[in-house]
């Protein structure tokens, strides 16, 4: 008796939805916007840069916080970094240093080019003796610093008559834009690539 009147409940449910569908009544999808993003090549500027430092023959670790455009000094090194820069934050985490270092060492290695952090292959400072890496960036904000992130526009449904909601796209991103960080760094946080020895940040 009761597994008939369940029985009898749930096909009198499914009629009615059945009617209301074949009435046009059933849920209507919605529409929703894009979440909004930072072109793949934004970047932000910071004040500090925090490089790690291996001596491979005694497997001592030092790590130093340089403020950007300072020199610091490990042993025979004398780093100085330049620009220090993290991803915007809709972007996967990266960090990018410009960086400069000569060993006084007689006929020691020179490196002048971008690290980064989450690709360390693509800067390597070549020395039998010392390995050198970015770790992060660090302290204040400063140039480049991307534009603020505008709302996405609706998208329409298909067949649909209504017109979409207004809205503005996210920041311009320049096509010729793209690659590693440069040392120019124009406004909205974009930096092109300047093409002297900088890896692909993608």
């Amino acid at each position: 008796m009761r597994t008939s009147v369940v029985g009898r409940f749930l096909k009198g449910a499914f009629a009615a939805g059945a009617f209301l569908l074949t009435q046009g009544r059933g849920f209507a999808a919605e529409p929703l916007a894009p979440p909004a993003m930072y072109p793949a090549n934004t970047w932000q500027g910071k004040s500090t840069a925090v490089v790690r430092v291996l001596n491979r023959l005694d497997s001592r670790v030092e790590t130093l916080t340089l403020p950007v455009g300072s020199a610091g000094h490990y042993e025979t090194l004398d780093i100085t970094v330049n620009r220090c820069l993290v991803h915007a934050p809709t972007l996967r985490r990266d960090t990018a240093a410009w960086v400069d270092v000569q060993d006084k060492r007689e006929a020691g290695a020179v490196f002048h080019g971008w690290m980064l952090a989450e690709e360390p292959s693509l800067g390597i400072f070549e020395s039998p003796i010392y390995d050198i890496r970015v770790v992060t960036c660090e302290g204040d904000n400063v140039a480049p610093t991307p534009l603020p992130l505008q709302a996405p526009v609706v998208p329409s449904l298909p067949g649909s008559s209504e017109a979409s909601p207004a809205g503005t796209p996210t920041a311009p991103s320049d096509d010729s834009q793209k690659g590693a960080p440069s040392q120019a760094a124009p406004e909205g946080g974009t930096v092109p690539d300047s093409g002297e020895g900088q890896p692909d940040s993608q």
